[in-house]
């Protein structure tokens, strides 16, 4: 039988007895490493391994200590989003009422729950785990710009997770049918002639649209056209995100009358269109939004276009990060755009507003934040530019 941990344990003093339990193991074998100490003591108390040892222990704390309940849920959030399910489990065995509780995200803004995160990094296993345990499939989205679980599935284009949360019973609202592309559902839900009051992210439902007959419902009910959300994105540069399923959508809103910006023909690769504008008005050939465009769409041939009529390598973003273009080549792990800026003159050391890292460190977060392999080789790519090395 484990040995039972006292009511409020101390993980220094499990610290220690681990660094004992060392001494020990090195007495008969000198290859011992702190992690078999660490392991051997988790073991002892009935835990897999130490990091759900560890994860126990943090969250038993007294309700009262909010600085401390925070620190639980970001180590929840952050287990979570990484797909530690032991260490899950050991946290919501230790206090169950968390499973549908809110903290702060591990890497932006927003107060998700654990099924978001466990949705965004696309852990099919621990969502099934937190369903089980007692999550709301429909989650509670007010503190997360109204993000639901099944817009992150839809979003992260895991059509799988979405229908997993659809059988386990989550409430498919008008965002939702939007987004899934559902006009028979968008149809029955506009029945009424009302539009919902809460928008995700606080802009125009038109940007969640993802069919023409969802434009024109949307637009016949008073949807706006014009109205940016908390990242000033208009419905326009919302849909020509979208990559090429945006294009026609960006197209039949021109043709219902709403104007697109340069922008929107940079992200869908529209290079007659953008040639037509900048014949009319070669400063947008130079303008910092239309290059950041381009680069986070992967537009390369754009970007080349732009850059040989004095588009600017180190344009910066305008949202809060004010991050420049090789950031987001390096989010993104395209190698071949960040070329394009290096060779251009973008500069390496660059840092951005809000996380103060130049654009290795993007790559290398988005290692871990997206699961994107070909940011490491982003990230190399750099350092030897940096070096002298390439």
């Amino acid at each position: 039988m484990p040995t039972s941990l006292p009511p409020r344990p101390s993980l220094e003093w499990l610290r220690k007895s681990a660094k004992d339990r060392l001494a020990d193991l090195r007495a008969a074998d000198p290859n011992a490493r702190l992690a078999d100490a660490q392991l051997s003591i988790s073991r002892e108390y009935g835990f897999p391994s130490w990091r759900a040892l560890k994860a126990h222990v943090e969250s038993v704390v007294p309700p009262l200590e909010a600085d401390a309940g925070e620190r639980v849920m970001r180590a929840l959030l952050e287990a979570a989003r990484t797909g530690q399910i032991e260490q899950v489990r050991a946290m919501l065995a230790s206090q169950p009422a968390l499973i549908n509780a809110h903290g702060p995200h591990p890497y932006w803004g927003g107060r998700p729950q654990p099924l978001h995160m466990a949705i965004e990094s696309g852990h099919r296993d621990l969502v099934e785990r937190l369903l089980d345990l007692g999550a709301d499939p429909s989650g509670d989205n007010g503190p997360y710009d109204h993000w639901s679980p099944i817009m992150l599935a839809i979003h992260s284009q895991r059509a799988d997770l979405c229908d997993l949360l659809v059988a386990r019973g989550a409430r498919v609202g008008l965002v939702e049918a939007l987004m899934m592309g559902d006009d028979q559902r968008v149809a029955q839900l506009t029945d009424d002639g009302r539009l919902p009051s809460v928008v995700p992210n606080n802009g125009s439902l038109l940007a969640f649209a993802r069919t023409t007959f969802a434009i024109d419902r949307l637009l016949a009910l008073g949807a706006s056209a014009e109205v940016a959300d908390k990242w000033d994105t208009t419905p326009a540069a919302a849909l020509s995100r979208l990559g090429e399923r945006g294009r026609e959508l960006v197209d039949h809103l021109i043709a219902r009358g709403v104007e697109a910006a340069p922008e929107e023909f940079a992200r869908l690769g529209d290079l007659d269109t953008l040639k037509a504008l900048v014949r009319a008005d070669a400063s947008l050939a130079t303008r910092d939004t239309v290059m950041t465009a381009a680069v986070g769409a992967r537009r390369h041939a754009v970007v080349e276009w732009l850059l040989a009529r004095g588009g600017n390598p180190n344009a910066r973003s305008t949202v809060e990060s004010r991050h420049t273009a090789l950031h987001s080549a390096s989010w993104n792990g395209d190698l071949r755009m960040a070329q394009l800026l290096v060779e251009a003159g973008a500069d390496l050391t660059a840092r951005d507003a809000q996380y103060d890292a130049p654009p290795e460190g993007w790559a290398e977060t988005s290692v871990e934040v997206t699961g994107n392999a070909a940011c490491r080789e982003v990230a190399e790519y750099l350092r030897l530019v940096k070096r002298g090395e390439r």
